[in-house]
């Protein structure tokens, strides 16, 4: 009795050949066979990149040509401007060095 089980000489048995085939088939077998469907979104892409392509083909070779940067206007300034500017901040940098050690404040 232990070895009679309710409903299992009732089911149908598969041959083994068919068995062992359906364990050695799995998944990554049957999409790796399978055939691939292009979808919709693909075809648009195609058709608008070989429209490009085209185009491209059909317009006439043009080099770019850089344009330069816009510069902003400004007076030069003159170098003994620069100059006399740079002396008069050395001295009176020396002047308050001067002072504070002297007198122990600028102003």
């Amino acid at each position: 009795m232990a070895g009679n089980q309710p409903g299992a000489d009732d089911e149908p048995r598969l041959p083994d050949d068919i068995w062992e085939r359906f364990q050695r088939d799995s998944l990554g077998q049957i999409e790796a066979t399978a055939p691939k469907e292009r979808s919709a979104r693909w075809y648009e892409v195609t058709e608008r990149l070989a429209a490009d392509e085209a185009r491209r083909e059909a317009a006439p070779r043009q080099r770019r040509m850089r344009r330069p940067r816009p510069r902003m206007p400004h007076a030069p300034v003159p170098r003994a401007l620069t100059v006399c500017l740079v002396l008069v901040s050395v001295v009176l940098v020396l002047s308050a060095a001067a002072a504070y050690l002297q007198y122990g404040r600028v102003f």
